[in-house]
């Protein structure tokens, strides 16, 4: 909700609003302007808005595109709720004006290069948010297997943890794999925002290609929502969500999610092989994923205070997970894991403290602890083969011929410190700062002690990191040149662990000590051509610095990179936005362009012969390309859109570190596509069987040329290994009920059951068919 104006520090009430058209149904977007004072408020995706005000008699008009506005007056002596009906206005609909903006396109025009992604769209679909974002343009999401497995991001080329993900603000890095993205309640989601290179220094993070930021709801009003889905492969999911706030303002809200699959899809090709009775491999058959089954629960409370004059939220929260799944394969499947597990679980409390004030100081403050507790177990006596056929006897499945039986566990505590501010010095010029500690320390046991890949994570290890940042923006041109300037400040200190040989004939475990203080600054700019036209320019130097999985491993198939150096990056975007619309039809399209210069990039390595692999840095790589998307809407019943994104990531290292001329200097990067896109079509039937619901049904298909797992200019061509070219396609039908309380859906992804792969032999589900039904009761 976006709400203009400064909120009195004198005593105020509360007033809400709920506004529906003629059917009940709520309207999204409607402004809510007070002549009396100087409020504006913006109805939210469920049609409410709410507002603090002084005491007295009032008068407000109430206006939306397509309706006839209402002007209202009431007097207000205590904190009020109304529902208010507008009808429907058949006039040419540009002569109706909506003041205000809603907080959906205010982020979009900000002077970065980033992309909102509406949830409200989407909302009553199977939602993942690794499949929403892979469609956006100039992200690829890339997954070694299905539900649980690993996955990395990469945005315009820069991949890894060079992307870093948040949750209102606040980094997810260190709440493990089980509160994971993939495992986040999306029902508690409003909206998803993405920042392609330059990032804001509001998420205080050190992020080197972008950022991605939860945004969860922030309805005033009670709500609940429940959803739960059954597809193939025996994958369930189910998510609870809501909010309840007293009148006085006491809060609480929650968001929780349950995930399970036995992930049992079928494989075959290379390395997905069973020797006959001579020890000749069978070709050609196809075997079920057997020890990949992956269980989720996650939970996050919040009771607290909000929307008040001292503070629009004083919340006390806790975050707890519980995630157990089976390791299948090492870096390939040619590594077969029958009895592998890994288990973890978190428990984190936090506080939070914010007030907006859009015409004076803005704060927002977040503290958190938590424990984080994993498991590897690997005991197994028993070697196995993709027919479950037991096919010798090993110390262990990990590692290959280094195989030892472990029970290697580790504890991480972790210590995350967050604060912003901002402060608008006139309605022209303004200052913000942030500040950000993330301290991690971790100690590990293994019970068996016999395995010496997990020696390293026996002693502790601890990885301390601050971010501090301040920000000038300035606006001239009645707004229409908008420019913010930055600067911003990165440090870490590590103590990693090394087991090899220090001058003796025999390994040692050798502490090892790393530092670095890093700064970086950079710019945006925006110019507002017209009413449908915005130009964008952004550049930074910036700096990224390991984290504690790059650093410290995870335990299992990625082992710990002590002499990891810390990334740097000249970042440049630019582009273009426009949009046009008629009485019956409206269409947008946005272009980008990028530009990144990296040194010391953090790169997973590809797998050894033991199935493990660990970060690694490249020294220098240069990346550049373009994004397009385009977006078309007719009436209310049909909307196409597509993306498509070509980048050119190439290696920029002219000598090897001996002095030695480089086979690959101006070779594409290896592992990484240059060409995706993808497209969709959405067809609406209002008022379908009978005008007892709405139907909905979607198509869409997905794209990405084929790439090199090593370096393309090396070796035969015909011979190498390769990710093949994947284009797949998906469908889905949704009927709304209820006056949008209740909505099926019934969808399939990878109709043909083509076989897929983000990475090399790491092969994913196949045709998944699933069932959703969810329901959203509010007030």
């Amino acid at each position: 909700m976006f709400i203009t104006g400064q909120v009195c520090a004198q005593q105020t009430v509360l007033f809400s609003g709920l506004v529906v058209d003629e059917s009940r149904t709520p309207i999204t977007g409607a402004a809510v302007v007070f002549t009396s004072t100087n409020h504006n408020v913006i109805t939210d995706m469920n049609g409410s808005f709410s507002v603090p005000i002084k005491p007295g008699k009032h008068t407000f008009t109430i206006s939306s595109m397509g309706f006839k506005s209402r002007k209202i007056e009431l007097v207000l002596a205590s904190d009020t709720e109304q529902s208010y009906t507008l009808s429907a206005d058949l006039r040419d609909l540009r002569e109706v004006t909506v003041t205000g903006k809603t907080e959906l396109t205010e982020v979009k025009e900000r002077v970065f290069a980033v992309d909102v992604l509406d949830l409200k769209a989407v909302a009553g679909r199977n939602l993942e948010i690794n499949r929403l974002l892979d469609a956006m343009p100039g992200i690829r999401v890339r997954e070694t297997g299905g539900m649980g497995s690993e996955f990395n991001y990469s945005i315009h080329g820069l991949s890894g943890k060079s992307v870093r993900f948040f949750v209102d603000g606040v980094p997810m890095e260190a709440y493990g794999a089980g509160y994971s993205l993939q495992n986040f309640p999306v029902n508690s989601l409003d909206r998803i925002e993405v920042y392609k290179g330059v990032t804001p220094i509001e998420l205080s993070g050190d992020a080197l290609g972008g950022s991605i930021n939860l945004i969860t709801r922030k309805d005033l009003r009670n709500y609940l929502d429940v959803s739960y889905s059954i597809g193939s492969f025996q994958t369930h999911k189910a998510e609870l969500s809501g909010k309840w706030r007293q009148q006085h303002g006491l809060t609480f809200q929650l968001g929780s999610s349950y995930r399970y699959s036995d992930n049992n899809y079928k494989v075959w090709g290379n390395t997905v092989e069973v020797a006959d009775e001579y020890g000749k491999p069978i070709a050609g058959q196809k075997y079920r994923r057997f020890n990949d089954d992956f269980r989720a629960l996650n939970v996050k409370a919040e009771v607290g205070i909000t929307n008040k004059p001292w503070a629009d939220a004083l919340m006390l929260g806790i975050i707890a997970s519980n995630m157990e799944k089976g390791i299948q394969t090492g870096r390939t499947m040619a590594f077969v894991y029958g009895e592998v597990r890994y288990a973890e679980k978190l428990l984190a409390p936090s506080i939070r403290y914010s007030k907006k004030n859009p015409k004076g100081l803005s704060v927002d403050v977040y503290g958190v602890l938590n424990r984080l507790e994993a498991q590897t177990t690997d005991t197994s006596s028993r070697k196995y083969n993709w027919a479950q056929t037991i096919i010798g006897r090993t110390a262990g499945e990990l590692n290959g011929i280094r195989a030892q039986k472990s029970e290697y566990q580790f504890e991480d505590r972790n210590a995350m410190l967050i604060a912003n501010s901002s402060y608008a010095l006139n309605p022209h010029h303004s200052l913000a700062a942030s500040f950000s500690y993330n301290g991690t320390s971790r100690t590990g046991s293994d019970a068996l002690a016999t395995a010496e890949w997990a020696i390293p994570f026996r002693e502790p290890q601890h990885v301390n990191r601050h971010v501090a940042a301040l920000s000038y923006q300035t606006m001239f041109w009645d707004e229409k040149l908008t420019s913010m300037f930055f600067v911003k400040n990165f440090g870490y200190a590590a103590r990693t662990n090394v087991y090899n040989y220090n001058g003796g004939q025999q390994k040692e475990l050798i502490p090892y000590l790393s530092e670095s203080n890093k700064w970086g600054a950079g710019f945006g700019s925006k110019y507002q051509v017209n009413t449908g036209t915005l130009v964008k320019l952004s550049f930074e130097n910036t700096t990224r610095m390991p984290d504690g999985v790059e650093l410290l491993g995870n335990g299992n198939t990625i082992l710990n990179a002590p002499g990891l150096r810390p990334e740097r990056s000249s970042n440049f975007n630019t582009g273009i936005s426009q949009s046009f619309r008629t009485d019956q039809d409206k269409w947008s399209y946005e272009l980008g362009f990028f530009f990144r210069n990296t040194r010391d990039l953090i790169w997973l390595g590809e797998g050894d012969l033991y199935g493990t692999s660990r970060y690694e840095n490249i020294d220098k790589l240069r990346s550049m390309g373009g994004d397009f998307s385009i977006r078309y809407a007719h009436k209310k019943w049909l909307e196409i859109n597509g993306a498509v994104t070509y980048q050119d990531v190439r290696n920029r290292q002219r000598f090897t570190s001996n002095g030695a001329v480089n086979l690959v200097y101006n070779d594409r990067m290896k592992n990484m596509p240059s060409l995706m896109a993808n497209g969709e079509v959405r067809l609406k039937y209002p008022s379908a069987f009978g005008g007892h619901g709405d139907l909905s049904f979607y198509a869409g298909t997905d794209y990405v040329q084929g790439f090199f797992l090593s370096w393309p200019s090396l070796g035969n061509r015909s011979t190498k290994k390769k990710i093949p070219t994947q284009f797949l396609q998906n469908t889905g039908l949704t009927y709304t009920m209820l006056q949008n309380s209740m909505n099926v859906s019934l969808e399939c992804r990878n109709i043909f059951d083509r076989q897929v792969y983000d990475n090399f032999l790491l092969q994913k589900p196949g045709r998944f068919i699933s069932l959703n039904i969810r329901y959203f009761l509010h007030n």
